[in-house]
């Protein structure tokens, strides 16, 4: 990693929540999407068609790897940043991507540069759990094995949620359980797959990656 940022990218099969997660976790975010012609699921009338882009602020006030801090968009923290004089902010990039499979190519591209990735699952939809599969390999296949993921299985919220336990036996990792659409457990995830990157660098690498807050 580069840059003073982490640039985490948000992928999975359609109707898995991508654009809902950024868009919970930022008011401002942008998405490039079109109409579907018919309602999906009768609840799903638009899907992604180019990206889904968010920006974030995680605020710590010191370094410690137990230490969670805060998750917050950008124009939150430009609003607030007096009220965290002094601790520690890194800024993040999400980036979404189409999760229909004939957008193989564009997620593919979107892929590129990022340092984290989340992968969503459909928990009320275990029929396109392959689909998942297949977009997660296709990823890992981009950014190498090696890249810190978080699958994470989302709509927890819903009455028809089939649970984490079931579908981490189905796909044989580990899967997290989260509600994009009641913002539960995706900025556990983002925590999570930020202090793994900078678990990656030694002390004073990650001390001259992230701004300390001022005043003013």
């Amino acid at each position: 990693m580069k840059n003073s940022k982490i640039k985490i990218f948000i992928t999975g099969f359609f109707n898995s929540g991508k654009t809902t997660l950024i868009h919970t976790l930022d008011d401002k975010a942008i998405s490039v999407e079109k109409k579907l012609a018919h309602a999906y699921n009768d609840e799903k009338t638009h899907t992604t068609t180019g990206f889904d882009l968010a920006r974030l602020v995680w605020v710590r006030p010191n370094l410690d790897f137990k230490t969670e801090g805060v998750i917050m968009n950008k124009t939150e923290y430009l609003r607030d940043k007096s009220e965290y004089s002094g601790w520690h902010a890194l800024n993040i990039e999400l980036k979404g991507c189409p999760g229909q499979m004939q957008f193989s190519a564009v997620r593919k591209i979107l892929a590129k540069g990022n340092d984290g990735v989340i992968l969503l699952i459909d928990g009320c939809d275990l029929a396109n759990i392959g689909n998942g599969l297949v977009i997660l390999e296709e990823t890992r296949v981009v950014l190498g094995h090696n890249i810190p993921i978080r699958i994470i299985a989302n709509k927890a919220d819903r009455d028809d949620y089939c649970g984490c336990e079931m579908i981490t036996n189905m796909i044989g990792e580990q899967v997290y359980s989260t509600s994009a659409k009641c913002n539960i457990g995706i900025k556990d995830a983002i925590i999570y797959i930020c202090k793994i990157i900078l678990n990656g660098t030694n002390d004073n690498n990650i001390i001259n990656k992230e701004g300390i807050v001022q005043n003013g």
